[in-house]
């Protein structure tokens, strides 16, 4: 019996079913009323695909050995800017044409905000932590000076089914998350970036001399990256019908704690798609679970905080046992 827990526990999958599980029963027993219903569920798929994008965009970079600590910023100037052009051309009347330029500016600034992160990253050497940690600032505060430090509201209702609308009963974000993590398991499976990306972040010495173009590989990503945590942000302003620049900002530790517990290496070179989705599934359940127990913020920043250390420890653990 010890060996089948220690052979669970050793599974980075068949350990965050369990967990789970674990969540989803506690969740059931503590507020069965209200977590079992058809609202809650539906709530839930229109949450989920938020933090799902970031959390995407932040296990790309986690996979190459580095990190992106600027995915929320990321995605709050994108969201913000997509806003501004949609109140500025219209506001709630804005016609069709309009939405789709605001989406492709707020895609452009994901691009811009990627590219950034990696010509500090690579061209200038400064280490992942602090410059993502320096653009999330930079990238934040300027949301903050574009909106004034005021919510943008009124946008058009083509706008507003993004994060609202429902193809035959399913949430559009949960369309939009489902086909966005498929493709970053095809990314990461089926493609040379894919395998370029998984031994540059094994090994970056061994990929150089393997003819793996590091410094290409590192911009895709970031850009990547960066274009991800762009959707989040128009899904974020779609969804609530208004920006404001600290809308989402909560979801920088819950991104970086949905990639470690679905088994994406801090130190790279490792994580699937599969169990990143199961993770945001994970995370996303106790998440409504403690909104239905009307539990502290504090409480529950301290409880993914709290919980993200424990996980590096356990992998750290089991990594040196391996070894």
């Amino acid at each position: 019996m010890k060996e089948k827990i220690h052979a669970i526990m050793d599974n980075p999958l068949a350990r965050l079913f369990l967990i789970f599980l674990i969540a989803l029963v506690s969740m059931s027993i503590l507020v069965p009323s209200t977590f079992l219903t058809v609202a809650n569920f539906r709530s839930m798929s229109v949450q989920l695909p938020e933090l799902g994008f970031l959390s995407i965009a932040a296990a790309m970079v986690l996979i190459s050995g580095g990190i992106d600590l600027s995915v929320t910023g990321t995605a709050i100037f994108a969201g913000i800017t997509s806003a501004l052009i949609l109140k500025k051309c219209g506001g709630s009347e804005a016609a069709l044409g309009i939405v789709i330029v605001a989406i492709a500016c707020a895609l452009a600034i994901g691009v811009l905000c990627g590219a950034l992160n990696a010509i500090l990253v690579t061209k200038l050497q400064i280490a992942p932590m602090l410059a993502t940690l320096g653009t999330m600032n930079l990238f934040t505060g300027l949301g903050i000076v574009l909106s004034e430090g005021s919510a943008i509201a009124g946008f058009p209702k083509t706008f507003q089914k993004i994060g609202n609308g429902s193809v035959f009963g399913i949430p559009v974000p949960l369309i939009l998350f489902v086909l966005a993590i498929s493709f970053m398991a095809f990314l990461l499976n089926r493609t040379k970036y894919g395998f370029n990306l998984y031994m540059y972040g094994t090994n970056p010495t061994a990929s150089f001399y393997s003819r793996v173009n590091n410094t290409k590989v590192v911009f895709v990503t970031y850009i990547l990256s960066g274009v991800i945590s762009s959707i989040a942000g128009i899904i974020i302003v779609s969804r609530i019908n208004t920006a404001k620049a600290d809308y989402g900002s909560s979801y920088g530790l819950q991104a970086l704690l949905v990639a470690v517990l679905g088994g994406i290496s801090p130190s790279g070179g490792s994580g699937k798609a599969l169990g990143l989705l199961l993770s945001i599934v994970t995370l996303q359940v106790i998440s409504s679970g403690f909104n239905l127990l009307h539990v502290n913020s504090f409480i529950k920043d301290l409880t993914w905080g709290a919980l993200l250390v424990i996980i590096m420890l356990w992998n750290q653990k089991r990594n040196g046992k391996k070894e």
